[in-house]
Protein backbone atom coordinates (compact mmCIF):
# COMPACT_ATOMS: atom_id res chain seq x y z
CA UNK A 1 0.00 0.00 0.00
CA UNK A 2 1.21 3.56 -1.18
CA UNK A 3 1.08 6.48 1.48
CA UNK A 4 0.64 9.69 -0.15
CA UNK A 5 1.64 12.82 1.31
CA UNK A 6 0.32 16.53 -0.30
CA UNK A 7 3.14 18.66 0.07
CA UNK A 8 0.56 21.38 2.53
CA UNK A 9 0.02 18.56 4.75
CA UNK A 10 3.66 17.91 5.21
CA UNK A 11 5.28 21.35 5.40
CA UNK A 12 2.81 21.76 8.28
CA UNK A 13 3.73 19.33 10.41
CA UNK A 14 7.63 19.15 9.50
CA UNK A 15 9.91 21.28 8.15
CA UNK A 16 13.95 20.78 7.70
CA UNK A 17 14.81 24.00 6.09
CA UNK A 18 12.04 26.03 7.55
CA UNK A 19 12.54 27.35 11.68
CA UNK A 20 9.85 29.28 13.28
CA UNK A 21 11.87 31.33 16.30
CA UNK A 22 10.99 34.79 18.46
CA UNK A 23 12.05 38.12 18.38
CA UNK A 24 11.66 39.25 21.63
CA UNK A 25 11.68 42.88 23.14
CA UNK A 26 12.51 43.45 26.27
CA UNK A 27 9.39 44.44 28.42
CA UNK A 28 8.05 45.36 25.10
CA UNK A 29 6.75 42.43 23.44
CA UNK A 30 7.38 39.28 21.28
CA UNK A 31 7.28 38.62 17.47
CA UNK A 32 7.30 35.50 15.47
CA UNK A 33 9.80 35.06 12.52
CA UNK A 34 10.90 32.37 10.47
CA UNK A 35 14.15 31.26 9.11
CA UNK A 36 14.77 29.56 6.08
CA UNK A 37 18.01 27.39 5.20
CA UNK A 38 17.86 27.80 1.47
CA UNK A 39 17.94 31.40 1.56
CA UNK A 40 21.60 31.21 2.91
CA UNK A 41 22.55 27.66 4.33
CA UNK A 42 26.02 28.60 6.06
CA UNK A 43 24.56 31.50 7.18
CA UNK A 44 21.15 30.23 8.73
CA UNK A 45 23.17 27.40 9.99
CA UNK A 46 25.34 29.08 11.91
CA UNK A 47 22.48 31.67 13.29
CA UNK A 48 20.58 28.06 14.65
CA UNK A 49 23.72 26.80 15.97
CA UNK A 50 24.52 30.09 18.17
CA UNK A 51 20.88 30.92 19.79
CA UNK A 52 19.72 32.93 21.30
CA UNK A 53 21.69 35.99 19.94
CA UNK A 54 20.82 39.35 22.03
CA UNK A 55 22.05 42.70 22.07
CA UNK A 56 20.83 46.35 22.00
CA UNK A 57 18.79 47.54 19.39
CA UNK A 58 20.10 49.72 16.62
CA UNK A 59 18.01 51.65 13.93
CA UNK A 60 19.04 52.90 10.78
CA UNK A 61 16.30 56.02 10.10
CA UNK A 62 12.72 54.41 9.51
CA UNK A 63 14.29 51.22 6.92
CA UNK A 64 15.47 48.74 9.59
CA UNK A 65 16.56 48.23 13.10
CA UNK A 66 19.14 45.69 13.64
CA UNK A 67 21.45 43.85 16.31
CA UNK A 68 25.21 42.55 16.17
CA UNK A 69 25.52 39.23 16.88
CA UNK A 70 29.43 38.89 17.03
CA UNK A 71 29.37 36.35 14.33
CA UNK A 72 31.71 36.43 11.80
CA UNK A 73 30.22 35.26 8.32
CA UNK A 74 31.05 35.34 4.47
CA UNK A 75 28.74 36.71 2.00
CA UNK A 76 26.36 33.98 0.60
CA UNK A 77 23.52 34.41 -1.78
CA UNK A 78 23.26 38.41 -1.45
CA UNK A 79 20.68 40.85 -2.63
CA UNK A 80 19.82 44.01 -2.35
CA UNK A 81 15.76 44.77 -2.23
CA UNK A 82 14.19 43.89 0.53
CA UNK A 83 10.05 43.84 1.64
CA UNK A 84 8.86 44.61 4.94
CA UNK A 85 9.77 42.27 7.31
CA UNK A 86 12.83 40.60 5.76
CA UNK A 87 15.43 39.57 7.58
CA UNK A 88 19.08 39.85 6.34
CA UNK A 89 22.46 39.33 7.82
CA UNK A 90 24.85 42.01 7.17
CA UNK A 91 28.46 40.84 7.04
CA UNK A 92 29.98 44.20 7.30
CA UNK A 93 28.95 44.61 11.05
CA UNK A 94 27.67 41.00 11.69
CA UNK A 95 24.35 42.18 12.08
CA UNK A 96 20.48 40.57 11.66
CA UNK A 97 18.25 43.25 10.01
CA UNK A 98 14.63 43.66 10.03
CA UNK A 99 13.30 45.57 6.86
CA UNK A 100 10.49 47.75 8.45
CA UNK A 101 9.43 49.17 4.81
CA UNK A 102 10.75 48.19 1.10
CA UNK A 103 14.08 48.98 0.94
CA UNK A 104 16.92 49.26 -1.66
CA UNK A 105 20.28 48.48 0.56
CA UNK A 106 23.52 47.04 0.38
CA UNK A 107 24.19 43.67 -0.62
CA UNK A 108 22.82 41.00 2.70
CA UNK A 109 22.67 37.36 3.29
CA UNK A 110 18.42 36.48 3.29
CA UNK A 111 17.86 34.82 6.34
CA UNK A 112 13.63 34.76 6.65
CA UNK A 113 10.94 36.62 7.46
CA UNK A 114 8.85 38.43 10.52
CA UNK A 115 5.88 36.52 10.57
CA UNK A 116 3.85 38.28 12.84
CA UNK A 117 4.08 41.72 15.25
CA UNK A 118 6.25 43.65 12.76
CA UNK A 119 4.87 46.71 14.27
CA UNK A 120 6.52 45.50 17.64
CA UNK A 121 10.03 45.98 15.18
CA UNK A 122 8.84 49.69 14.51
CA UNK A 123 7.91 50.50 17.74
CA UNK A 124 11.72 49.53 18.81
CA UNK A 125 13.84 51.78 20.32
CA UNK A 126 17.74 52.18 20.18
CA UNK A 127 18.69 50.89 23.38
CA UNK A 128 16.33 48.26 23.93
CA UNK A 129 17.25 44.55 24.62
CA UNK A 130 16.59 42.55 21.38
CA UNK A 131 16.54 38.41 21.53
CA UNK A 132 16.17 36.01 18.72
CA UNK A 133 15.66 32.31 20.16
CA UNK A 134 13.86 29.42 19.67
Amino acid sequence: MTILYSNTAMSNAYSISRFSLNLEISNKGLAQCEIIRHLSPLTVGTILKNLPLQDRVHKYADKLVYIETGLTLGTEKQKTQFRRGDMAYMTSNSSICIFLKDSSYMPMNPIGIVKSNIELMESAETGDIMVLKK
